[in-house]
């Protein structure tokens, strides 16, 4: 039986927040074009999908018509959301009842001025059954001439959708310390990150999570009142917290968790949850793992559990609250930022290494889980990193010393990480291969984590 849930957190605060973002938006008198259009999959994404988009004033009459082929035909409902930090608004136009493994024709408009002002895509529904697929691994991007070379590789590389793990554009440069204002501030960076980003995520969605530069101050209690303005998610997450979400794609159940509220690093938003977060992991975790249909479980969030860069280095708060559980359930992969380099662990059960990964090695991802720090998508890099000792910050907020046994590869320059994804085999035998591209396509890393379906093996 799942206990109830603590009293009188501040879950009610962001609730409240979400709640009264959605307002009346005037009707202007001329149509803006659309920009920053961008993908998102709803909590099935089999089925389900939400188009974004931005204008830089009110328009009349935001819609967005929806089809298989080019007539359309579908009309869907538009919800515009002012944002009291830019004079922009926000356009979000989710879609339910989809075909899977469908490819579908989209197109924006406004107001019937449908010339040079529309904006046409398309999108692909996930599979009904698994197939192989691609996503794309990363966080820590800004707007800058890396963070744009990177989005045309992402393109290159056509992954099925990207999990990018918080810090997207940096328009409070305070990142969650609380001391933000006009000399740390620019929302406007957002609509500058949505433009970046727009050629791929206008095709294949950007799953997001928050980071610590999302905790913008004077946005909202918490302060992911601008972020959420800018993106529509999945409905499925912690009560109170929508930044949090799951979803499945072919064999693999992806959880987005929300790590600014278990660091001891950066404690703006520390325990802000209480214990549901915790409590609604498990019960993600439990269910996945009683499919019969999925074999990998993916974690995403921004703070890193196991890096030895000395910029944020290790924090302990999330191994003290969900290395326990990701050991429980045997979480194959957890995708951080925060540090902007590239590194990956070996397997890891109960804070140590269990078997040796290094470059190339194939692995049973039973044993222990790979952690990955992908956070070298543009911002400028960290250059310190690899060493044998390295630092975990712990309750309180010291820095403690501690050994870096279980890295394996590290790389201090950008890079994005992509993983392909292959349903199980005649031998029962599923796998993921993930690679690390640097800027220009060379490969940093590649490691292949395996995970039979059959008892004992």
């Amino acid at each position: 039986m799942t206990p109830p849930l603590p009293p009188a957190t501040r879950r009610t605060v962001l609730g409240g927040a979400a709640a009264s973002s959605l307002l009346w938006i005037p009707p202007a008198t001329a149509a803006a074009p659309p920009q920053g259009v961008h993908l998102t999959y709803g909590a099935d994404p089999r089925r389900q999908m939400a188009v974004s988009w931005s204008t830089p004033a009110s328009v009349r009459r935001p819609r967005l018509e929806v089809g298989v082929d080019r007539g359309l035909g579908r009309v869907v409902d538009v919800d515009s959301r002012s944002s009291k930090d830019v004079r922009s608004v926000y356009h979000h136009a989710r879609i339910g009842g989809l075909r899977p493994g469908t490819t579908y024709r989209y197109r924006i408009d406004h107001g019937g001025a449908t010339g040079s002002t529309a904006v046409t895509g398309t999108f692909r529904t996930a599979p009904e059954q698994p197939e192989a697929f691609r996503f794309a691994a990363f966080g820590d991007m800004g707007v800058n001439a890396a963070a744009a070379a990177h989005v045309a590789l992402i393109r290159r590389q056509e992954p099925d959708f990207s999990f990018v793990v918080g810090d997207l554009c940096y328009a409070d440069s305070s990142g969650g310390t609380g001391v933000g204002g006009p000399d740390t501030q620019d929302f406007a960076e957002w609509d500058r990150w949505l433009r970046q980003i727009q050629p791929s995520a206008r095709s294949t969605p950007w799953m997001t999570t928050v980071g610590n530069h999302e905790m913008e101050t004077g946005n909202g209690e918490l302060g992911y009142a601008g972020y959420l303005d800018r993106f529509s998610l999945p409905r499925n997450g912690v009560e109170g917290a929508p930044v949090t979400y799951s979803f499945v794609y072919g064999n693999v159940g992806f959880i987005a968790v929300d790590g600014n509220d278990a660091s001891y690093e950066i404690d703006r938003n520390a325990d802000y949850l209480g214990t549901a977060q915790d409590r609604w992991l498990v019960r993600e975790l439990t269910a996945m793992r009683a499919r019969a249909d999925l074999d990998f479980v993916v974690v995403g969030f921004h703070n890193c559990m196991y890096c030895t860069n000395l910029v944020h280095g290790s924090d302990g708060g999330h191994r003290d609250r969900w290395e326990p559980i990701f050991d429980r359930f045997s979480v194959d992969l957890v995708v951080n930022g925060h540090n902007h380099c590239y590194e990956r662990t070996h397997p890891v059960r109960d804070g140590a290494p269990v078997v040796e990964a290094p470059r190339g090695a194939v692995v049973d991802s039973r044993r222990g889980t790979t952690y990955l720090t992908a956070g070298g998508a543009g911002q400028a890099v960290y250059p310190v990193g690899g060493q044998p000792l390295s630092y975990v910050t712990v309750a309180g907020g010291a820095r403690v010393p501690e050994a870096t046994t279980w890295s394996s590869v590290t790389d201090a320059q950008h890079s994005i990480g992509f993983v392909d994804v292959t349903p199980r085999d005649r031998a029962g035998v599923a796998r993921m291969r993930l690679t690390a591209l640097a800027t220009d396509g060379s490969v940093i890393d590649r490691v292949t984590l395996r995970r039979s379906s059959r008892a004992g093996e």
